[in-house]
């Protein structure tokens, strides 16, 4: 299905949900992504690879032609968000416009590439936790189509994207995630705050390697990567939502799921998510007591055995290192040999995390 939101100040909201499937026993539900008819309208998000011809189906039965779209951005650059960006870019004639992050880390640089498997990707790909076996398979046309996108690039807080919307940078997630403001009536928030499942974290370590390529405005491994940093941008979310009252929170999974409608009430989500990652380190933690353990061993102690199935063990390592990486910056954990984290006996994650700011 495809919905529209009209909003009290009588601007509308295209909802439009395109397939999002991998295989194996990940469901997030489709990719949601939504036109802003603004007074010239434009659209966040475009779904993975080979979703243009079903985006713009649906845009022409909602009585919206791909051509008067002024500009498309997206909310992050992973290919369930940025997949079909060239081709909407090229046959609607729209501008792009993304985070300045997105428009670095989407170029290749194999001068730069950490070894010889990684010189035909993107520097966003060099510590994908995926083999290089399934990117190549899977992503490398993609991976070649938005390397060649021109790009308008966008500032981190405040910029005005259009005459009533506003764009804040929120990395953690993705270094490059952005959150959209329509007045004082809506946010797309990507995925920075999902309903009923909680966005992973990237890692503190993926930066070490770009590094060079970012702007020297970003310092730190903390400032766009990481645990960390995704706290904060929670934060700044709510921060930003406690000015605007009462929101419309538009994600880009699970806004339907499961025969439901998931409402999203933004300053309480927020909160349980921030409480989520507390329960986490704190499990976390209590397994390193017991002894030193590999974020392999670890994952495969918290969580429950079918999310570990195929890649699903991939993905919840780093969900672990992630934390283990916050609980490291806090003098709970240190690492050790063989890649193992243990505990050095104090517990001062929780008010870490509490006292981190936008």
């Amino acid at each position: 299905m495809l919905i529209r939101l009209t909003l009290s100040s009588g601007h509308e909201i295209l909802g439009l949900p395109t397939e999002n499937t991998y295989g194996g026993g990940w469901d997030l539900g489709p990719t949601w992504n939504y036109v802003v008819l603004d007074e010239k309208p434009f659209l966040v998000d475009t779904g993975k690879f080979g979703s243009a011809d079903a985006l713009l189906e649906m845009m022409t039965f909602a009585g919206i032609s791909g051509r008067d779209i002024d500009f498309v951005m997206v909310s992050h650059g992973h290919e369930d968000h940025d997949g079909s960006l060239s081709e909407i870019a090229e046959r609607t004639g729209a501008k792009v416009k993304c985070h300045d992050i997105y428009d670095r880390l989407i170029r290749f640089y194999p001068e730069r590439a950490p070894d010889d498997a990684r010189k035909s990707f993107p520097a966003s790909c060099w510590r994908c936790f995926m083999p290089p076996s399934f990117s190549t398979e899977h992503c490398t046309e993609y991976q070649k189509a938005r390397s060649r996108l021109k790009i308008e690039t966008i500032g981190d807080d405040g910029s005005n994207l259009s005459e009533n919307a506003v764009v804040y940078h929120v990395p953690g997630h993705s270094p490059d995630s952005m959150a959209v403001f329509v007045g004082s009536e809506a946010v797309l928030v990507g995925d920075t705050v999902l309903p009923d499942i909680t966005p992973w974290p990237s890692q503190e370590a993926f930066f070490d390697q770009v590094q060079g390529i970012l702007s020297p405005r970003y310092a730190t491994a903390a400032s766009v990567y990481g645990l960390r940093a995704y706290i904060r941008s929670l934060a700044k979310l709510k921060e930003v939502g406690k000015r605007q009252g009462d929101l419309i929170v538009l994600p880009a999974h699970r806004l339907f799921y499961n025969g439901r409608w998931n409402e999203i009430d933004l300053l309480t989500r927020i909160d349980e998510l921030i409480a989520h990652h507390v329960q986490r380190c704190e499990a976390i933690l209590k397994i390193v007591m017991k002894g030193a353990k590999t974020a392999k061993e670890i994952a495969m102690e918290y969580f429950d055995a079918p999310l570990l199935k195929g890649f699903g063990i991939l993905m919840a390592e780093n969900e672990v290192i992630s934390h283990c990486e916050l609980l490291s910056a806090c003098g709970d954990v240190v690492s050790e040999g063989d890649e193992k984290f243990a505990a050095t006996g104090t517990m001062n994650f929780e008010s870490a995390i509490h006292s981190l700011e936008p």
